[in-house]
């Protein structure tokens, strides 16, 4: 009994010594607990910095695309320019003019982005917040002092001229150390020398007159020129001669193997139901009047016409086939419901404006062409035939309308817009810090 007397107080000794344990191991694990949370927090906050310095190479990249990308737009007609003057001047379009002239635009591009905002003298080149909260955002510093082109000045023939500089990225989270991307921007373009072509050019004549010249050697026209065809109506068959007042012809049946002179106008008042064929009509308008070829005019055949004044073709039912139409004034083809159709081997010129509402396009041939000095009026897709308007696109007019015969030295040089290419898609090459 005495022994067990002597273990007393055993068990409460046990359960300190239990308590005092599990506190220590508690206090362990708490802190360990701690510690992974901060770790964890460091590592999230330390992802998030690096996302942020990655947001600004990405947005940074973006801005330098698209200032580039306009930029060649805009010094591709200031090359384009240059180009041209030195071929009027006689200058040789050699492969080491073509690499001075890449040079001469890496110069260019570098120099509107050393003046701009992207690439500021001194400091920031930009600074974005991407979340207040946490104060986290980026800054791009540190650019090169000036973006270089390598290759512009090598003598080698490169395929393509590059343009190169680097900059850095820093990203900030909540006041914890910055992290820092170093990015390389490369910007590559070229010229095409085979998109850049001498063409020949035909002298500038349009003088259309001398098309048709006035018949002579024809005599006067008497009241018998005009023969009867049947059921009364008037035929000119085989009819040379002149008349010198305005003719009107009340039942026009054909004009067939003729050369007629009207030197105070005609009017044509019903259809010509068998139409204009191997002949020549030289019209010499009233002012004040029109020329009219009144509804139905059943072909224009192997003839030539040419109106001094203002002319209406109101329709051409069979079309104008192997003709050649003059009008030194403004002409007018169709009129509503009635329209001119089919031209085929043949040419219109018109001197004045023309007006070309009424006119069956679709049965145009590629062997004719229309060419108009003044104003063209009816739908825009008129365009997308053979007809030229001088007020529409003049180059155009003068390389299809001329009469000018080539002579050697009448030549020019055609730049197409495709002798210019650059890259569109630019990968970063950043590196870690």
């Amino acid at each position: 009994m005495k022994y067990l007397k002597n273990e007393r107080g055993m068990t409460l000794v046990i359960v300190l010594l239990t308590i005092t344990v599990f506190s220590v191991l508690g206090l362990a694990v708490m802190g360990a607990s701690v510690n992974n949370v901060k770790q964890v927090k460091k590592a999230e906050t330390d992802i998030q910095t690096v996302d942020a310095a990655e947001m600004g190479v990405q947005y940074y990249n973006t801005l330098l695309k698209d200032f580039f990308h306009q930029q060649i737009a805009l010094k591709k007609s200031e090359i384009k320019t240059l180009i041209q003057n030195d071929y009027v001047n006689k200058v040789p379009l050699t492969d080491d003019k073509i690499e001075e002239y890449e040079k001469k635009l890496g110069e260019k591009l570098i120099q509107a982005f050393n003046s701009s905002p992207l690439f500021p003298a001194f400091g920031t080149a930009l600074s974005k917040d991407i979340d207040t909260p946490t104060k986290t955002y980026f800054k791009i510093k540190n650019l090169s002092p000036s973006p270089l082109c390598p290759t512009c000045n090598t003598t080698a023939k490169e395929t393509v001229e590059q343009i190169e500089f680097s900059y850095e990225s820093f990203g900030h989270t909540n006041q914890q150390p910055e992290k820092k991307l170093t990015g390389k921007f490369v910007f590559t373009f070229s010229i095409d020398k085979s998109e850049i072509k001498e063409k020949l050019i035909p002298a500038q004549n349009h003088d259309y007159t001398t098309l048709i010249p006035k018949p002579t050697n024809v005599s006067p026209c008497s009241s018998e020129a005009f023969g009867n065809g049947n059921n009364g109506r008037d035929v000119f068959d085989t009819v040379n001669c002149s008349y010198n007042q305005l003719i009107s012809v009340e039942k026009p049946s054909e004009i067939t193997d003729s050369i007629l002179v009207f030197d105070k106008g005609v009017q044509f008042i019903k259809q010509l139901n068998k139409g204009i064929e191997d002949s020549t009509l030289y019209i010499t308008g009233v002012p004040g009047t029109t020329t009219l070829f009144n509804k139905q005019v059943n072909g224009i055949h192997n003839s030539k016409i040419l109106v001094k004044g203002n002319a209406q073709f109101e329709t051409v039912n069979q079309g104008i086939h192997n003709s050649t139409i003059v009008v030194v004034g403004n002409a007018k083809f169709g009129d509503g419901q009635d329209k001119l159709k089919k031209l085929e081997h043949s040419s219109i010129y018109v001197i004045g404006n023309a007006d070309m509402t009424d006119i069956d396009f679709t049965q145009f041939s590629t062997t004719a062409k229309i060419c108009v000095k003044g104003t063209i009026t009816g739908d825009s897709s008129l365009y997308n035939y053979p007809i030229y308007s001088e007020s529409y696109n003049k180059v155009k007019f003068d390389e299809k309308c001329s009469l000018g015969i080539i002579q050697d030295g009448d030549k020019t040089i055609d730049i197409s817009d495709q002798f210019m290419d650059w890259a569109e898609e630019i990968k970063p090459i950043v590196s870690y810090n």
